[in-house]
């Protein structure tokens, strides 16, 4: 297989980049150290990405390569064919963290709590859309009848939640009663055509 490009990466590069690469070169040929800019590339810890010298094709096959290597069976995967040495750093080494809590601090926090508590031994009782709710320390418990089967049930969350109760007690009430108001939907629909 033959083609004419480059040894170069298909790399698209603007032209003012090609300008300022070519230029840094003829400085670094000169024997002037050149800092690398804000805009220049990072080629590497050792200045010359062996990428470079690469063809398409090349490139092409050794792409593949690492791709065929992964979907390889674990036995036969080679190892990996990379530049540079192996992961050969250890990670640091991290011991156990223990933790201490002033005494005079965890003694505050436990009185709050439990006067916290305290204020709310005596359950909250009040009335929500199709039932009642009963604060019980920490918890809030509605109880009421489903309005598809009118079974009694309850629901616990926590006190600090605020959003909707259900008023349906199972998915299978659930789903009777989106049934029930598809079919009533459906019937002012067609009572209004009909008018």
């Amino acid at each position: 297989m033959t083609d004419d490009f480059s040894g170069r990466r298909p790399t698209r590069r603007s032209y003012e980049e090609l300008e300022e690469d070519a230029f840094v070169r003829e400085l670094e040929e000169g024997g002037a150290y050149v800092s690398p800019g804000y805009t220049a590339p990072w080629k590497g810890l050792s200045s010359h990405d062996p990428l470079d010298d690469e063809d398409p094709f090349e490139r092409g096959e050794r792409l593949f390569d690492e791709w065929h290597a992964l979907s390889e069976n674990d036995e036969e995967r080679p190892g990996p064919r990379r530049a540079g040495r192996a992961a050969d750093i250890e990670p640091p080494y991290v011991g156990e963290v223990t933790v201490t809590v002033d005494p005079e601090i965890a003694r505050r926090h436990a009185e709050r709590q439990e006067a916290q508590q305290a204020a709310t031994v005596q359950p909250t009782q009040y009335t929500t859309a199709g039932g009642t709710v009963t604060v019980e320390g920490f918890t809030k418990v509605w109880r009421g009848p489903c309005v598809q089967c009118s079974q009694p049930w309850e629901q616990r969350r926590p006190a600090s939640q605020r959003r909707r109760w259900g008023r349906l007690c199972s998915d299978i009430c659930k789903a009777a009663w989106e049934r029930d108001r598809a079919r009533e939907r459906k019937q002012r629909q067609r009572g209004a055509e009909a008018a």
